[in-house]
C-alpha cells in the first residue's frame, strides 16, 4: 500500500534515525506518527521538529569544534570565522529550521569525516563515517569520487610509490564498508526489494530539471530552448511541435526540447565525470588535505552543474566544504564570494509564502554582508600571481544580487499584481481568483465548498493563507481545522476519478488531467460536443459518453486533423485537415421508402502535398484513435460539465466555457427542478386509489415501475423526431449552398486559382453506398470497400434480443385446476399474500404456523356441522391485535379508526348513559280518519319501505342488534365464542365502508353477511358466513391483515428483527475472520507436514479452493449487506423504549445439536488416549503432533463454516420487512419462493403441523404488471415491426410461443411449479445471455436444493393416507361446541388436525376461548393438553441461540410481546 509519495526517498539509516525520533515523538503528539496522516500539523509537532533539528545540529557544532582544534595555531582565527559562517549559514536556516529537515546533522557528519581525513591515524574512520553518511542520504554520492581517490592514494597505497599496496589497510577499509552497507541494504536484499529501493533513490523518470530549476547548466539550456522556439522559424530550423507544451519541471516526467537536442542521463553522467576528473587527477598525484577539500568541492560543483534532476539544496554540498578552505588566500575567496551569493539565493524558491519572505531575505543579506566583509579582512594575500582577472566581476555580481532579491520577491508582485506581499495589508490585497477557475475537487462526490474571504479592518492583523485554494484565515485554529479537513482521505478528482485522496493530491491530479485533456482533445470538436450534451438528461456519465461517441465517431468538422484513404491502394493513408463539410439529408421515395440515406462530403487539405485537396465521403475519412477515444471524451466531459445535486438534473456546461462558445445556459422549463417535482406529484396515485395489499406481491409498486422509454443512446426516435431532424439537415444544406455556391456546382469543376495535383485522387460519391468515380488518368477500376464487420455481441444483454428458444417453458399449474372451487385470478394473489403475512408474523399473532395447502383447504371448506379451528383462530388472533382488551390500557385501539364513526359511536354511548327518563306525555285524543289522511299514511309507509328496499346491506343494524354492545365492546371483552367474531367483523366492515379506499370491498362483503332481505341478528351473520366462497373469505382476511400491519406490535417486530440481523451480521463477520485465520494456519501446518512427509500429497488445491470460496462468500455478503441497509432504513421507527431482542426458533434443535457435539468430543478424546498409548519414534511423534494440529485446524474451519451457515439461516429467518422476489424472466414474469426469507423452511418446529416439514412447497410465478406489458411486451408499432423483422413475430406472439399453453397475461394471474423435475426444466429453459434471466437462474440454482427438498415433502404430505394419519393421531376431545357445531373432528379433513398450541402454551387458552382462571403466565391445570409434537428423526436444523459467546441468551418471543 502506498501511503506517501516520500516513502523510501532516503536510504535505510535515515529511516532508522526517524524511528528513534518517533519513540520520543509519541510523548509530544502521537497523531504525527500516523503514516496515512499526510499534511498533518500542530503546534506540538512544530515544537518537536524544531527542537529535534536544533538538538541534532549539536553534531555540527562538535564537528566544527574538531575542525578548529585540528587547524594549525596560525590558522585558528581563520578556522573560527569559517566554522561560524557554516554554523550560521542561511542555507541551513532555510532548509532545516523552516523546512524541518535534518541536513545540519548530516553536514556535521560530513565535516567530521573531512576533519578525520586530515590525519593518517584517523583516515580509516573518515572513510567509515562517510560510508555511514551515504546510508543516511545518498546525495553525498556527488562527493564519493574524491573520497575514493583520496583514500586509495593516501590510505591504501604507499606514500612512496603507487605500486606498493597496503593490503591490511585495504582489508580494514573494505571489511568496514561491507559491514556498513550490509547493515543498510542487507534486509532489503533478503526481501527482494532492492530494485524498488534503488528506483526510489535514483528516480531518473522525474525529468532533467527539478521543480524550481536549480541554477545549473541545464537551466540555461532549457531557457535557451524556450527562446529558440520563437527564433527558429525565422532561421529555418525545425521545431518539435509535440514539445511546445512540455513542462520543464521534474514533477510530471522527462523534459522535452523543441529545438535543442534531447539530454539523457548518460550525457549528464559523462559531463559530470569529465569535469570531476580535472580535480581527481591532481588529488591522486598530490594527496594533501587541502587538495582533498578542493577536490570534494569540485566534485560537488560538477555534479550540481551537470547532474540529472539536481535539487536546489545540493549547492550546500559545494558551499560548506569550500568554506573550510575559503580563507586560505584571496584567490580562494574570490571564487567563494559569487558562489555563496548565488547558492544562497537559489534556495529562495523553497520558501515561497509571503510570511517567509522577510526571514529569508533579511537573514541572507545579513549573512552575506557580515561574513563576506569579515572574510575580505581575514583572507591573506596569495603567494602566487594572478592568472585570471574575471574574479573582478564578482563585485558587480554581488552588488546586483541584493536589488535583484528585493525586486523578485517584493517589487514584481506589487507592480504586476501576481500575489499580495507580506507587507501589504490584507484588505488591500487583490481579489481572490474565481472559484470556478479552480479545478473541481470533490468531497464525498460533492464539490468542495471553499471558505469565504474574511473582512479585515486592521493593517497589522496576522493572517494565514492557503495558496492552492486562495483562502485566508484570521486565526491559526481555523487554519489548522481547514488543513485537517484537506488532509482527510475523502477527496476525489472530478476528471480523473478515483478516491481516498487528500485535497492537495486530488487538486494536483485534477490540474494535470485537465491540462492533458486540454492538450489532447481536438479544438474543432469542443463546441459541437458541448452543444450536443447541454441540458442532456442521461443520468450516467458512461451512457452519456457512449451516446456522444456514437454521434461523433463518423462526423468530422472543419479544422479537424483527419486521415483519408483513396481508391488507389498505393497512395496509402494520407493526413490532412478538413476545410469544408457538406451534409446531405436523407431522401425518400413516393411510397415512403428511403431512397438515399444521409451522407456527408469533406474537402480535405492534404498536409504532405502542397496545394492539394481531396474530396472524400464518410467511408474514406478517419480520425487518429488516440485523438478521439472514449477515455479522452469522458475526461473532457467531466472537466466541462456539472449538474445540480437532485435526481434527474440535466447536464450543464460550465459558465466560462458556455460564454466562450456562446452556448445557451438557460435550462428549459420542463427540465427545471420545480417542474420535475410537479410532474412527480402528478404521476403519484391520488389519495384513496393506492393498493389495498399488505405486501407488494399482488400489485406492482410505483417505485419499481419500468420506464417505457429508457434513457440513453439506444432510445428509438419517433416519426415526429425523425421529420424534425430531416428538416434541420435540409436547412443546414441550404444555408451551406447560400454561403458557398460552389458546393451546388458539379463536383468535377475546379475552383479558380487553385492548383490541382494530377497525382491526387479526387472522387465523388453521389450517395454513401454508390460507386466511386475515379479520374481517367489512373485507368483502374474503382474498388468497393469491404463492409464493416458487425460489432461483437456483449453478454448478458436484453433478454428479448436473444434468439427465440426452441422449446417452450415447462407448463405451469393453476390453483383453480387443482381443486373444484371457483378461485378467481385476483384471489390467488390475495391468498398468497395473507398466508405469507400470517406465517411471517405468527409470533406476533400467537399462531402456530400452517401449510399453504391446509390454509387453502380450510378457506374452501364449508359445513354446518364442523368449523375449522385454523380459520377461527386466524380471525380471532388478527382481531386481538387491532384493539386491546379491557384489562390492557382500557381497550385502546391500535389502529387509526375513522374519526367520524368513532366519535359518533362514543357520543351515542355517552348520551345513552347520561339520558334521564323523560316525563310521560298526556295521551292525545284520537283523530278521525278521513280518506285524505289514510292516503297520506299509506304513501309514507310506501316511501319508508322503498328506502329500506334500496339499502344494499344492514351492517349498521346487525352491529347494533344488541343495543349499546357494538363491535368494539365485543372485541374489548374478547367475546369470540359461538361465532361472535363474525359479528365483530361485520361491525368493522360497516365502520370502514364509509372510507372511499375500502368502500367497494366492504360493501360487497356486507351485502353477503348482512343482506337487506334478512333479519339483522347475530344468527344471520353466522349462518351467512358459512355460505361465503373462498374469494370472499380471503377478502375478509386480507382486510384484517392490512389493518394489523399498521399496528405498533408489527412495527416493533420488524424493528426487532432488523436489530437481530445486525447482531448476526457482526457475528458472521467475526466467524469469517476466524476462518480466514485458521486457513492461514492450515497452510503453514501443511508445509510442515510436507517437510516431514514429502511423499504424501499436499493440501494446496483444497486450501486454494477454500480460499476462493471464502472470497466469493465475502463478495456476496457485501451485496446482501447493502440490501439489508436499505431495508433497515425502510423500517419505521418506534416511539417506545428499546426492548430485548426477539427469540429464535427451534430451541430444542439447538439442544440436540449441542448434545451431539459433546458426544463426538468424548469419542475424539477416547481415540486420542488410545493412540497416545503407543510409543512411536521421534519423527513419528513430531509428524503425529503436526497431524493432530492439522485435524484440529480442519475441525475449527468446519466449525466456523457450520456456525456461518447457522448465521446465514438466522439472517434469512429474521429478514421479514418485505417478501423478496427471486427474479424476472424475459417476459417480465416474477418468480417467488416464499420460504426464501422471514420464515423457517418447514414452519415453526413447535407447530401442531410440524410433521409436514414444509411451509408452501411451490415455486410461484406472477404475470407482468400492466406498465411492463405495455412498455415491453405489447410495445409500439415501430418496436413490434422491428422485433418482427428480427425474429419473425411480435413480442406478444413470441410470448405465447415460448410460454406454451400456460402463458400468464397479467399481474393478477398466478401459476406454480410443484415438482423438482419441472424446476430443472425451468432452469434449463432460462437463458444465461439475458440480463434478467441470468440473475433469476443464478438464484434458482442457489436455492434449488432447498426448493426440491420441500417440493418432495409437500408431495409426500399430500399423498399420505388420511385414514392412517387419523389412526396414528391421538384421540382428540372436543374443546368447544356450539349447538351441533364441533371445532375438531378426528376423522375430518387434514387441516382439522391443526391446533393453536402457541396461544394455548402462552395464554392458557386459544384465542376463540374466553380467559379462564388466573392470568397468563401462572401455571394451572389444563382441561386438555395439546397433542404431542411428532419427533423428527432427521438431522436437526441448526440455529444460533445467542448473539455472542458472553451475550445473554435471547428470550422467547412471548416474553417480548406480552399482549
Amino acid at each position: 500500500m502506498q501511503t506517501s509519495e516520500w516513502t523510501l526517498d532516503y536510504p535505510p539509516f535515515f529511516a532508522y534515525f526517524e524511528w528513534l525520533l518517533s519513540q520520543l515523538a509519541e510523548f509530544a503528539d502521537a497523531r504525527m506518527l500516523k503514516v496515512q496522516n499526510l499534511g498533518y500539523d500542530s503546534w506540538q509537532t512544530v515544537y518537536f521538529q524544531r527542537f529535534t533539528v536544533i538538538a541534532s545540529e549539536l553534531v555540527l557544532v562538535y564537528s566544527l569544534n574538531k575542525f578548529i582544534q585540528s587547524s594549525p595555531l596560525a590558522d585558528q582565527r581563520l578556522s573560527h570565522a569559517a566554522a561560524l559562517s557554516i554554523l550560521l549559514s542561511p542555507g541551513l536556516l532555510i532548509i532545516d529550521h523552516i523546512h524541518f529537515q535534518y541536513n545540519g546533522f548530516l553536514y556535521g557528519l560530513l565535516v567530521l569525516s573531512l576533519v578525520l581525513a586530515r590525519k593518517q591515524s584517523t583516515m580509516l574512520y573518515s572513510g567509515i563515517l562517510f560510508a555511514v553518511l551515504l546510508c543516511f542520504k545518498h546525495i553525498y554520492l556527488y562527493l564519493a569520487p574524491a573520497y575514493f581517490a583520496y583514500l586509495l592514494r593516501a590510505f591504501c597505497l604507499s606514500q612512496k610509490s603507487i605500486f606498493e599496496i597496503r593490503y591490511w589497510n585495504c582489508v580494514k577499509l573494505g571489511a568496514s564498508l561491507v559491514v556498513i552497507f550490509g547493515l543498510a541494504f542487507g534486509p532489503y536484499a533478503a526481501w527482494g526489494q532492492l530494485d524498488q529501493l534503488f528506483s526510489r533513490l535514483f528516480p531518473f523518470s522525474r525529468g532533467l530539471c527539478h521543480a524550481y530549476w536549480a541554477p545549473n547548466v541545464w537551466a540555461m539550456y532549457s531557457f535557451t530552448d524556450r527562446v529558440l522556439i520563437f527564433v527558429a522559424p525565422k532561421l529555418g530550423v525545425a521545431v518539435d511541435q509535440s514539445a511546445l507544451n512540455s513542462v520543464t519541471r521534474g514533477l510530471v516526467g522527462d523534459t522535452s526540447f523543441a529545438v535543442l537536442p534531447e539530454i539523457t542521463p548518460r550525457v549528464t553522467f559523462a559531463l559530470t565525470l569529465s569535469f570531476q576528473l580535472l580535480g581527481l587527477v591532481k588529488l591522486f598525484l598530490e594527496p594533501t588535505w587541502e587538495i582533498f577539500i578542493g577536490a570534494v568541492t569540485l566534485c560537488g560543483y560538477a555534479s550540481f552543474l551537470f547532474g540529472w534532476h539536481v535539487h536546489e539544496k545540493a549547492i550546500l554540498l559545494v558551499i560548506i566544504p569550500f568554506s573550510l578552505i575559503a580563507l586560505k588566500d584571496r584567490r580562494y575567496l574570490g571564487a567563494f564570494r559569487p558562489l555563496a551569493v548565488a547558492g544562497h539565493v537559489s534556495l529562495f524558491p523553497l520558501l515561497f509564502t509571503n510570511a517567509e519572505f522577510p526571514i529569508k531575505s533579511i537573514c541572507t543579506i545579513f549573512w552575506l554582508v557580515l561574513f563576506l566583509l569579515a572574510f575580505d579582512r581575514l583572507a591573506p594575500a596569495s603567494q602566487k600571481p594572478r592568472v585570471f582577472l574575471l574574479d573582478r566581476f564578482s563585485l558587480l555580481y554581488i552588488a546586483a544580487a541584493v536589488p535583484l532579491i528585493l525586486y523578485c520577491s517584493l517589487v514584481h508582485g506589487l507592480v504586476f499584481g501576481l500575489s499580495p506581499c507580506a507587507f501589504t495589508p490584507a484588505h488591500c490585497a487583490p481579489a481572490p481568483l474565481s472559484r470556478k477557475g479552480l479545478s473541481m475537487v470533490l468531497f464525498k462526490r460533492k464539490p468542495v465548498q471553499y471558505a469565504k474571504r474574511p473582512h479585515i479592518t486592521r493593517e497589522d492583523q496576522e493572517i494565514w493563507y492557503i495558496e492552492e485554494t486562495d483562502e485566508i484565515f484570521t486565526t491559526y485554529d481555523e487554519y489548522l481545522s481547514r488543513m485537517d479537513y484537506y488532509s482527510q482521505k475523502w477527496f476525489s478528482s472530478e476528471v480523473k476519478g478515483g478516491g481516498n485522496l487528500d485535497f492537495f493530491t486530488a487538486l494536483e491530479l485534477e490540474r494535470e488531467e485537465s491540462n492533458e485533456v486540454d492538450e489532447k482533445f481536438p479544438d474543432s470538436l469542443r463546441e459541437p460536443v458541448l452543444r450536443k450534451v447541454q441540458h442532456s438528461t442521461i443520468s450516467r456519465i458512461d451512457n452519456l459518453v457512449d451516446w456522444v461517441f456514437d454521434e461523433f465517431k463518423r462526423d468530422f468538422y472543419p479544422g479537424e486533423k483527419v486521415i483519408v484513404t483513396l481508391d488507389d491502394p498505393s497512395e496509402g493513408k494520407l493526413q490532412g485537415t478538413v476545410r469544408e463539410k457538406v451534409r446531405f439529408p436523407e431522401r425518400f421515395k413516393d411510397d415512403g421508402k428511403v431512397a438515399h440515406r444521409a451522407y456527408s462530403r469533406y474537402f480535405v487539405t492534404l498536409s504532405d502535398r502542397t496545394d492539394a485537396e481531396a474530396l472524400v465521403d464518410d467511408e474514406h475519412i478517419f480520425r487518429d484513435r488516440k485523438v478521439f477515444s472514449k477515455q479522452t471524451l469522458r475526461n473532457y466531459l467531466r472537466a466541462c460539465l456539472h449538474r445540480e445535486a437532485w435526481s434527474g438534473a440535466p447536464w450543464q456546461v460550465k459558465d466560462e466555457l458556455a460564454n466562450q462558445f456562446r452556448i445557451d445556459t438557460q435550462i428549459p422549463v420542463h427540465l427545471q427542478h420545480d417542474a420535475q417535482i410537479i410532474q412527480r406529484k402528478i404521476n403519484l396515485p391520488k389519495k384513496g386509489q393506492h393498493s389495498d395489499t399488505v405486501l407488494s406481491i399482488c400489485e406492482p409498486s410505483p417505485k419499481s415501475l419500468p420506464e417505457l422509454k429508457p434513457k440513453g443512446p439506444k432510445a428509438k426516435q419517433t416519426a415526429q423526431e425523425t421529420d424534425r431532424v430531416r428538416q434541420e439537415r435540409l436547412l443546414e444544406y441550404q444555408r451551406a449552398v447560400q454561403q458557398n455556391p460552389n458546393l451546388a456546382q458539379s463536383p468535377r469543376s475546379n475552383h479558380p486559382g487553385r492548383k490541382s495535383d494530377p497525382q491526387i485522387l479526387q472522387f465523388i460519391n453521389q450517395h454513401p453506398t454508390g460507386p466511386s468515380i475515379a479520374p481517367k488518368s489512373l485507368k483502374q477500376e474503382p474498388q468497393h470497400p469491404a463492409p464493416p464487420l458487425p460489432p461483437p455481441i456483449k453478454y448478458p444483454r436484453e433478454d428479448l434480443e436473444n434468439p427465440i428458444s426452441s422449446s417452450p417453458r415447462p407448463a405451469l399449474k393453476y390453483l383453480s385446476d387443482e381443486v373444484a372451487a371457483d378461485v378467481r385470478d385476483e384471489t390467488v394473489g390475495a391468498l398468497l399474500e395473507t398466508w405469507d403475512t400470517l406465517n411471517v408474523y405468527c409470533e406476533v399473532f400467537q399462531l402456530d404456523s400452517f401449510t399453504f395447502d391446509d390454509y387453502f383447504e380450510a378457506l374452501n371448506f364449508s359445513s354446518e356441522d364442523l368449523q375449522s379451528e385454523l380459520l377461527v383462530e386466524i380471525h380471532c388472533a388478527v382481531l386481538k391485535r387491532l384493539v386491546n382488551s379491557e384489562n390492557d390500557q382500557n381497550g385502546k385501539a391500535n389502529i387509526a379508526l375513522p374519526k367520524t364513526q368513532e366519535s359518533g359511536e362514543d357520543e351515542s354511548g355517552s348520551q345513552t348513559k347520561r339520558s334521564t327518563p323523560a316525563p310521560t306525555p298526556e295521551p292525545e285524543p284520537e283523530r278521525r280518519t278521513t280518506r285524505n289522511s289514510l292516503r297520506k299514511s299509506e304513501a309514507a309507509e310506501a316511501l319508508a319501505q322503498a328506502a329500506l328496499d334500496a339499502r344494499v346491506h344492514l351492517g349498521a343494524e346487525l352491529d347494533q342488534c344488541v343495543k349499546g354492545y357494538g363491535w368494539r365492546k365485543r372485541l374489548v371483552k374478547r367475546d369470540f365464542a359461538n361465532g361472535q367474531w363474525i359479528v365483530i367483523i361485520v361491525g368493522l366492515l360497516n365502520l370502514y365502508s364509509t372510507v372511499s379506499r375500502h368502500k367497494r370491498v366492504c360493501e360487497s362483503l356486507l351485502r353477503r353477511l348482512a343482506p337487506p332481505d334478512m333479519e339483522p341478528i347475530e344468527k344471520t351473520a353466522i349462518s351467512q358466513y358459512s355460505t361465503l366462497d373462498i374469494n370472499d373469505r380471503v377478502k375478509i382476511i386480507q382486510f384484517l391483515c392490512m389493518l394489523s400491519i399498521d399496528t405498533q406490535a408489527i412495527r416493533d417486530y420488524m424493528e426487532d428483527c432488523t436489530l437481530t440481523m445486525t447482531e448476526f451480521r457482526k457475528q458472521k463477520i467475526e466467524l469469517q475472520r476466524q476462518r480466514k485465520g485458521h486457513l492461514e494456519e492450515l497452510k503453514n501446518l501443511d508445509q510442515e507436514r510436507r517437510a516431514l512427509q514429502p511423499e504424501a500429497p499436499g493440501l494446496a488445491p483444497e486450501i486454494e479452493q477454500l480460499a476462493e470460496q471464502i472470497e466469493d462468500e465475502e463478495m456476496k455478503d457485501g451485496d446482501e449487506t447493502e440490501d439489508a441497509e436499505k431495508t433497515e432504513e425502510a423500517v419505521p421507527d418506534s416511539d417506545e423504549e428499546p426492548m430485548p431482542a426477539r427469540s429464535l426458533r427451534r430451541a430444542k434443535d439447538r439442544e440436540t445439536e449441542r448434545k451431539k457435539r459433546r458426544q463426538e468430543e468424548e469419542k475424539r478424546k477416547e481415540k486420542a488416549k488410545a493412540e497416545k498409548a503407543k510409543k512411536p519414534s521421534k519423527e513419528a511423534r513430531q509428524l503425529e503432533k503436526v497431524m493432530k494440529k492439522l485435524e484440529a485446524v480442519k475441525d475449527s474451519i468446519k466449525q466456523c463454516e457450520a456456525d456461518i451457515s447457522v448465521c446465514d439461516n438466522d439472517l434469512r429467518e429474521n429478514d421479514c420487512p418485505r417478501t423478496r422476489v427471486l427474479g424476472k424472466d424475459r417476459f417480465w414474469n416474477r418468480y417467488y419462493w416464499f420460504e426464501r426469507n422471514a420464515m423457517p423452511y418447514g414452519g415453526l418446529p413447535s407447530s401442531s403441523t410440524a410433521h409436514a416439514e414444509y411451509a408452501n412447497g411451490c415455486l410461484w410465478v406472477q404475470g407482468p404488471d400492466p406498465l411492463e406489458r405495455a412498455g415491453f411486451i405489447d410495445g409500439s408499432d415501430a418496436e413490434s415491426a422491428k422485433h418482427s423483422q428480427a425474429f419473425g413475430c411480435v413480442i406478444a406472439e413470441r410470448k405465447r410461443k415460448e410460454e406454451g399453453e400456460t402463458s400468464l397475461g397479467g399481474y393478477l394471474e398466478w401459476g406454480f411449479y410443484d415438482s423438482p423435475e419441472d424446476l430443472d426444466k425451468l432452469i434449463g429453459w432460462l437463458s444465461e445471455k439475458g440480463t434478467r434471466e441470468v440473475k433469476l437462474r443464478k438464484e434458482l440454482l442457489a436455492q434449488r436444493e432447498q426448493i426440491s427438498i420441500h417440493m418432495d415433502k409437500r408431495k409426500a404430505y399430500l399423498e399420505s393416507d388420511r385414514g392412517k394419519g387419523a389412526e396414528s393421531a391421538e384421540p382428540v376431545v372436543a374443546r368447544v361446541s356450539t349447538r351441533t357445531k364441533t371445532y375438531v373432528d378426528p376423522d375430518g379433513p387434514r387441516f382439522m388436525q391443526w391446533r393453536n398450541t402457541t396461544a394455548f402454551r402462552e395464554n392458557g387458552h386459544i384465542h376463540s376461548e374466553p380467559p379462564k382462571g388466573p392470568k397468563k403466565g401462572i401455571a394451572r391445570p389444563l382441561k386438555r393438553k395439546p397433542d404431542p409434537l411428532p419427533v423428527v428423526e432427521d438431522e436437526p436444523r441448526k440455529t444460533r441461540g445467542s448473539v455472542g459467546k458472553k451475550a445473554k441468551t435471547l428470550g422467547r418471543q412471548g416474553t417480548r410481546y406480552d399482549f
